[in-house]
């Protein structure tokens, strides 16, 4: 394999497209003149691949990277437009009203599974059929952490984010932020559950065709179980699977004296119009797991921890 190309893949979680390169003998004289259109003649089909994998190769040979590639880089100058992307592969979008950067989708199994490797931590079973593209599942609350500060370590040694910045769980007011949900002036999560009105698609139930991935009863999707993360259509944030696919485990607890842990989104397994509510709140204990919770991860600074009165 080309000896610049390798490294690229590894960054991007992109290993799998090695052979395909390999295939066509492109070697490393070759990268830096590759066009979107050869990359789909080599049979890279799926367009942020592409995005990813040019703006990677446009580095290579300069002595500084081009405005598009510093906001994939740089967390401080990240945009809906730009995203910035880790050295997993994750794309990090800002949110209203926070200075935190939001993942654009659950974390997924090959994700998780790069952190089992390199720490020995056991990987989750599930009782359904996933491909390295569906949310990791059955995580507790205290694995999610856990992956977060792996993860911050990781990024730091590697020089790709800064001291000042920090991989964790959205707190529940960012994750209604990431939601577009700006004014829940309630003062818990259990206050603030169910209180607004609407869901992830609009005002009414239940959710018009491909709207997420929900219970097999609203047949507004064709899976059956969990779907490969950033299948349906992202929110005005750019932000995939707000709604339905896993509930997404939160930083914050959920009311006074109640050590449960928040839960956001709803599932591919629910289909009542209470839980698909966006500003639903599901709790569930921090060592609990269910084939239904995953997570996602945020980057910022550290969190500031809601003060109940």
């Amino acid at each position: 394999m080309s000896s610049k190309l390798e490294p690229i893949l590894d960054r991007l979680a992109l290993r799998d497209l090695a052979a395909v390169f390999a295939s066509h003998a492109i070697d490393d004289s070759l990268l830096a003149d590759l066009t979107d259109e050869d990359l789909q003649k080599i049979g890279i089909k799926k367009l942020g691949h592409r995005k990813k994998l040019l703006a990677a190769f446009r580095e290579l040979g300069t002595d500084r990277p081009p405005p598009e590639l510093v906001s994939m880089r740089d967390p401080v100058v990240a945009r809906r437009e730009q995203p910035f992307v880790n050295d997993l592969g994750l794309s990090f979008v800002p949110i209203p009203e926070h200075a935190t950067l939001f993942c654009i989708w659950q974390l997924r199994r090959r994700d998780y599974q790069i952190y089992c490797e390199e720490t020995g931590a056991t990987f989750p079973a599930c009782d359904f059929s996933q491909t390295p593209d569906h949310p990791v599942v059955n995580v507790t609350w205290d694995e999610a952490v856990a992956f977060c500060v792996w993860l911050t370590r990781r990024e730091r040694n590697r020089g790709a984010i800064s001291e000042a910045f920090f991989y964790r769980l959205p707190g529940d007011r960012e994750w209604s932020a990431a939601a577009g949900l700006l004014s829940e002036p309630w003062k818990t999560p259990a206050e603030r559950s169910g209180r607004t009105k609407g869901y992830p698609w609009g005002a009414s139930f239940p959710p018009p065709v491909a709207a997420g991935n929900y219970h097999p009863a609203l047949a507004v999707d064709d899976f059956r179980e969990t779907s490969p993360v950033g299948s349906f259509p992202p929110n005005a944030a750019g932000i995939y699977d707000l709604g339905g696919n896993v509930w997404e485990w939160c930083e914050d607890e959920y009311d006074h004296n109640d050590t449960r842990k928040v839960l956001r989104g709803a599932s591919c397994f629910n289909d009542d119009d209470e839980y698909l509510k966006t500003s639903f709140r599901d709790k569930n204990p921090p060592g609990q797991r269910r084939n239904n919770n995953g997570f996602r991860i945020v980057l910022g600074g550290v969190p500031r921890k809601e003060t109940w009165y």
